[in-house]
């Protein structure tokens, strides 16, 4: 059973070694390393160029942004079954030999799971994180409460040649995925495997992104589309996340003193009233109210 990792990577040359020597120090030999390089300028590409084994390949594109290069990787993928990590991420090595069992007594194509661990480089804390079982056909009220990470992910490639990741998003872009995957395919949870972690440090990605809520916005405006799987989701649990993510938009902008913010909090009280920090969110509008400032201005749109 031969596996395709992924890394698409932007600017992170001084991340990648940790990532290519932890797939080179795999117990189970029979993979390819796909390195997309996402329209870098630093020094990416000799960075890759260091490592001889055969099995690793670089393939550079024009930026287009983390779906798009994880959809090259995935058509240049041979392997029967296709990980996905990030350049800040790393495997343990015994991950792939532990994927490569479980899924052997599996007999449906599938797409697979397992927990993480993140490790924090600034506390040295470390943080597992353990999934579990769905049924099938999913629940889909169960799959948005939970959030589970592209690292974590091992899918079958038939499926990922179907259902490709949305060019379009930025963020959210694999919760949106999973959806459309398991409308159609089973989940399963890979139990005891936190064998992938997550380096969380000041540069992650999601971190750097100054409009990330704007971006999952999005996201969720396509995932509750006319059609989409995701739109089977209940109006309350809908309600709920809309309100969360305009909340999180509301206080990007107004920490950047920027009272587009007020908009945004408006709007996601308006949605939904009755989450637990409604009367935090109040407490906000009450000190701009006290400043004067023109509602109708900030509520009209960009």
């Amino acid at each position: 059973m031969k596996f395709s990792i992924i890394i698409p990577t932007y600017n992170r040359a001084v991340f990648l070694p940790k990532a290519i020597e932890s797939v080179l120090a795999q117990t189970y030999t029979d993979w390819e390393l796909i390195i997309v390089d996402d329209g870098s300028t630093d020094n990416t590409k000799d960075v890759v160029a260091q490592y001889s084994d055969s099995r690793i390949r670089y393939i550079y594109q024009d930026n287009a942004e983390r779906s798009a290069a994880r959809n090259n990787g995935i058509a240049r993928a041979n392997g029967y079954y296709v990980c996905f990590m990030d350049s800040d991420n790393y495997m343990k090595s015994d991950r792939l030999a532990k994927l490569s069992a479980f899924i052997a007594k599996e007999s449906n194509i599938a797409c697979y799971f397992t927990g993480i661990e993140y490790f924090n480089e600034q506390t040295g804390c470390v943080n597992i994180k353990e999934g579990h079982s769905y049924p099938f056909p999913m629940d889909v009220n169960l799959l948005i409460q939970d959030i589970i990470a592209t690292p974590q992910i091992c899918c079958s490639a038939e499926i990922l040649r179907k259902h490709q990741f949305n060019p379009l998003l930025s963020i959210g872009e694999d919760m949106e995925l999973l959806f459309r995957i398991t409308d159609e395919y089973p989940l399963v949870y890979v139990p005891n495997q936190a064998t992938v972690v997550e380096v969380e440090h000041e540069g992650r990605s999601v971190a750097m992104h100054s409009k990330a809520s704007e971006k999952q916005l999005k996201t969720l405006k396509v995932m509750f589309s006319k059609g989409h799987p995701a739109n089977k989701v209940s109006g309350k649990q809908k309600k709920w996340l809309r309100s969360a993510v305009l909340f999180n938009a509301s206080r990007d902008h107004l920490i950047n003193r920027n009272l587009v913010g007020i908009k945004y909090l408006l709007k996601s009280l308006i949605v939904n009233s009755l989450q637990e920090n409604t009367k935090y969110k109040l407490n906000i509008l009450f000190s701009y109210f006290c400043r004067k400032q023109k509602l109708k201005e900030l509520l009209s749109d960009e």
